[in-house]
């Protein structure tokens, strides 16, 4: 249970005034905010299996994965907290993926937050119910039994970067920009069973340009987030906000999740590949784009766009100069570095075939 916070005489809350929240999702900076304000209790968080099952033989990067793996088990207090600290002094030398979360993991062991599965759903509702929780707020693509969603007092929240009803479904955000929509919004929807399309609590739109990338769109919703998330969870709570229904008008879905991972270089445009294959992982750990070479999958951790020299190939065929990869699609060429944007045994083969074409 997070404490509550140090506060004036004239502005302090009692501990049953604050409404007690479970997260679930993979944006720290979500629940970063959700602990800044003070008249929410951030009792429990939903585990990132990513953090228990990634394979890493970097020592600063196991040790992340045992610092989560003590708070998931909520023992052993003062050995989290020595581990934690040495995380502080050396989490410099971590790769980006988890130096990403440093600042959620060192809030969570400061709080003491206790970290449930909620694979099981059975035990997350015996739990949402024992401890009372108000509100879930959700920012994931997680699809949770209906039974769930609806034990807390006040429901559950879900967070979605689109203009609901427009683009229903997961990564809208590659959607607009594919689509090259003028604007997209941030949604705060009460979660039911039937996916996006729960009433709405807020809606704040922002502006979509030619110069917008995955990147800029990430730093317009979260500069959304810090302003109004709070304001708006805590409207509806005390009622000055109701919740209103999404209606059907220019509803749209987004593509298969897993399936639009896959890069097709004949027919994606550079800015489509470079877009999906940075933000996948930003959105969630470990989930990167993939293409196959000789029946091998290939994934990639992050790349960028090379305008000049594109015309030195065709769609799907690759080349290496000094440690990058330049690949080809529809239009122009994209790149990563190898040894850091894709893995040991990967970046050996292409060092070694130099040139070669994706299927």
């Amino acid at each position: 249970m997070t404490p509550c916070l140090p506060c004036s005489d004239d502005t302090s809350l009692s501990m049953n005034s604050r409404t007690r929240v479970i997260y679930i999702g993979y944006h720290a900076e979500t629940l970063l905010l959700l602990y800044k304000e003070r008249s929410f209790e951030v009792v429990t968080i939903g585990r990132i299996q990513e953090f228990l099952s990634d394979r890493t033989v970097n020592p600063i990067n196991l040790l992340f994965k045992a610092i989560y793996a003590l708070r998931c088990r909520n023992k052993y207090r003062t050995l989290e907290s020595l581990l934690l600290r040495l995380w502080t002094i050396t989490s410099g030398l971590s790769t980006s993926y988890y130096r990403r979360y440093s600042d959620y993991l060192k809030a969570i062991s400061k709080h003491n937050t206790v970290i449930i599965n909620i694979d099981n759903s059975q035990q997350t509702a015996d739990y949402l119910k024992s401890e009372r929780i108000d509100l879930m707020v959700v920012c994931a693509w997680e699809i949770l039994p209906a039974e769930m969603i609806a034990i807390p007092k006040y429901g559950t929240v879900n967070i979605h970067p689109s203009k609901l009803p427009q683009y229903r479904g997961a990564l809208p955000t590659l959607w607009s920009l594919k689509n090259r929509d003028s604007e997209s919004a941030v949604t705060y929807q009460l979660m039911k069973e039937a996916m996006d399309s729960g009433d709405i609590i807020g809606q704040h739109t922002f502006s979509i340009t030619e110069a917008d990338d995955w990147k800029s769109i990430e730093i317009k919703i979260d500069n959304i987030l810090q302003a109004t998330l709070a304001a708006d969870l805590k409207g509806y709570i005390d009622g000055r906000i109701m919740p209103v229904p999404q209606g059907e008008l220019n509803r749209s879905t987004t593509g298969r999740y897993d399936e639009y991972r896959k890069i097709d270089w004949v027919n994606e445009d550079g800015a489509s590949v470079y877009n999906k294959v940075n933000l996948y992982p930003e959105i969630v750990p470990a989930d990167y784009c993939y293409t196959f070479f000789n029946g091998r999958k290939i994934m990639f951790q992050s790349m960028s766009i090379i305008k000049e020299g594109s015309s030195l190939a065709t769609a799907g065929q690759f080349w290496v100069k000094g440690l990058t990869l330049f690949v080809k699609t529809k239009d122009v060429s994209v790149a990563g570095r190898l040894f850091s944007e894709l893995n040991l045994n990967d970046s050996i083969l292409f060092l070694l075939r130099r040139k070669g074409e994706f299927r």
